[in-house]
């Protein structure tokens, strides 16, 4: 083999690993994504509620804690949207009035401003959303859900962009059957 053929195909080699690199880092969002779906299916269960888990986005648990966000891409300069759910267990009955109002006081605090509340349905309780944007970026999103029947919280921090995708979340939510 010539020395002029050897190097033609180390440089092939090179390119063919800077190419296969390049794709994986691009396509980073889609193999997580499409992995985590493989492995686990289209939804997690935490505590006793089964949680979906929408495509190109995926699922951890931390310290006893769900976390479902979307991948995004390397370059994006966003922060990825996140889907929280948490158990509510208070140790009283708690007033919804009550909790709604402290909600709105304690989340206006953080520097978000309260826009609109919404009605919804977990499983099958109903409850409430409330909804605040930042003060100076009216796209970036926080909303709290909560069912205090249903003893559950649905946390979202995001783009306004990806609010049907936390909604189409929420009302899929149920509890898990336990025998």
């Amino acid at each position: 083999m010539s020395q002029k053929h050897a190097r033609s195909q180390v440089r092939l080699l090179i390119w063919s690993v800077l190419i296969l690199l390049f794709s994986c880092a691009f396509f980073l969002p889609e193999i997580v994504s499409t992995y985590w779906h493989l492995r686990f299916g289209d939804s997690i269960t935490y505590h006793s509620w089964r949680v979906p888990v929408p495509r190109r986005w995926y699922a951890i648990t931390r310290d006893d804690h769900l976390i479902i966000q979307k991948t995004t891409r390397f370059y994006d300069n966003e922060d990825a949207p996140t889907i929280i759910p948490d158990v509510l267990s208070p140790s009283k009955t708690v007033d919804p009035e009550a909790f709604r109002k402290a909600s709105i006081r304690v989340i206006s605090k953080e520097g978000y401003v309260f826009q609109e509340e919404r009605s919804i349905q977990i499983g099958a309780d109903r409850g409430f959303c409330l909804h605040f944007t930042t003060s100076n970026n009216q796209k970036k999103i926080h909303i709290t859900c909560d069912s205090l029947a249903a003893q559950l919280s649905v946390g979202f921090f995001g783009p306004s962009s990806e609010i049907q995708t936390f909604y189409s979340v929420v009302g899929q939510i149920r509890r898990q059957d336990i025998r």
